[in-house]
């Protein structure tokens, strides 16, 4: 096992369980990639994990033990993880990076397919030890790997994406609430379905009421859509993702829901509709990926939600999502704010949600808190 001295006083994010060591904290790094023991000046050991000078974080600690990173130990994550989600269901998700104790590791459950990610340079190194145990303690029927996303390229590894093991249908079906959605996993989006928006959907349509119109931005699939036809509400879904639209059309087709379908650019195709609506819901992709991102993609949120807040119908609610970490809470506030004093509007905030229980929050890795939605009520006086 490699050996590499903490730089003194950041032996303190490790004795705190945060996993990540940068370059400027490492005193004394090893001469080659592997699995290393992190220890500070005196010798005592803070955590055990992989070390790769290559990768954007040199140091990723899965332990914070002295002990190795074998087939048991990840045995032991991967039945730990399963015990966490009992009762949630045959889809969800079953391994949520460094929440789970996995840095770089992202697995999705849907029945007895699993829907894997590798993002980072010592989980790919790593693949041989954790899969064998991944297969022991699930016993899938088949293995489907999309590890083709920004954070991989970041790592400087090459796109994944395929059967991994056993036997994976070309087309996922999903069932979720009694929706079925036909997914072509080669096509999809991440891992094939938003998971992480199951709550919120039931909460759509737990509220909607039927003769209203909503409005789903960004919809994919047409999670939200669909629940609200199902509540005989008017729907209308907005994506530029051909293949899903057609997915949502055929998903509409097997329930017996209409849902109507606009295909383009999220602002262009806001700016040409007129409402009003009784719901919107804007719910983007990853927009900010790094700190810098940030300033102009709140500019582009303030004109996304500027033109939802045009088409509000009065006593309407808005829905603002926003999956990425460097979005705070704070900035989705703000954007509201300027895009609501845009529009002379006066909006009351209904409800404020975050990623369900199988994408869990860990209190020590900030970044594993990243899904916040925004539920604005028009409060005219």
């Amino acid at each position: 096992m490699l050996r590499l001295v903490v730089r003194p006083g950041k032996e303190r994010k490790l004795k705190n369980f945060y996993p990540n060591l940068y370059r400027d904290e490492i005193l004394e790094a090893p001469g080659e990639a592997g699995v290393a023991e992190a220890v500070t000046e005196d010798g005592e050991v803070l955590a055990v994990g992989y070390f790769d000078p290559h990768s954007r974080v040199p140091f990723r600690a899965y332990r914070f033990d002295r002990g190795p990173l074998d087939r048991r130990f990840f045995l032991g994550r991967f039945q730990r993880a399963l015990r966490k989600r009992e009762g949630l269901g045959p889809n969800h998700r079953l391994v949520h990076g460094e929440a789970d104790g996995l840095p770089g590791l992202v697995v999705d459950r849907f029945g007895g397919v699993l829907v894997l990610q590798v993002r980072t340079r010592g989980m790919e190194a790593l693949r041989e030890v954790w899969l064998p145990p991944l297969l022991e303690a699930v016993n899938p029927q088949g293995v489907y790997e999309r590890s083709d996303v920004e954070a991989r390229r970041q790592e400087g590894l090459p796109e994944r994406v395929g059967v991994v093991f056993g036997e994976v249908p070309e087309v996922l079906e999903v069932e979720e609430d009694g929706l079925t959605f036909p997914i072509p996993l080669a096509l999809a989006q991440k891992t094939g379905f938003y998971l992480d928006q199951r709550e919120n959907r039931r909460l759509l349509e737990a509220m909607v009421r039927p003769g209203e119109r909503v409005l789903d931005v960004f919809s994919y699939v047409g999670g939200f859509a669909l629940r609200a036809a199902r509540k005989g509400a008017y729907a209308l879904a907005v994506d530029k993702d051909l293949e899903a639209l057609a997915v949502l059309d055929r998903a509409a087709l097997r329930a017996g829901l209409r849902v109507d379908i606009r295909q383009g650019e999220a602002l262009a195709v806001l700016k040409g509709l007129e409402g009003p609506f009784h719901y919107v819901l804007l719910d983007p992709p990853t927009l900010v990926k790094r700190p810098e991102e940030l300033p102009p993609m709140k500019r582009h949120l303030v004109d996304l939600v500027r033109e939802g807040l045009r088409l509000l119908a009065p006593g309407g609610y808005l829905w603002l999502s926003a999956c990425s970490y460097y979005l705070k809470v704070e900035d989705l506030l703000e954007v509201a704010r300027r895009a609501a004093a845009d529009r002379g509007a006066r909006l009351r905030v209904h409800a404020l949600t975050h990623q369900p229980q199988d994408h869990p929050w860990s209190l020590h890795v900030p970044e594993s808190l990243y899904l916040k939605t925004l539920i604005l009520q028009e409060d005219a006086l």
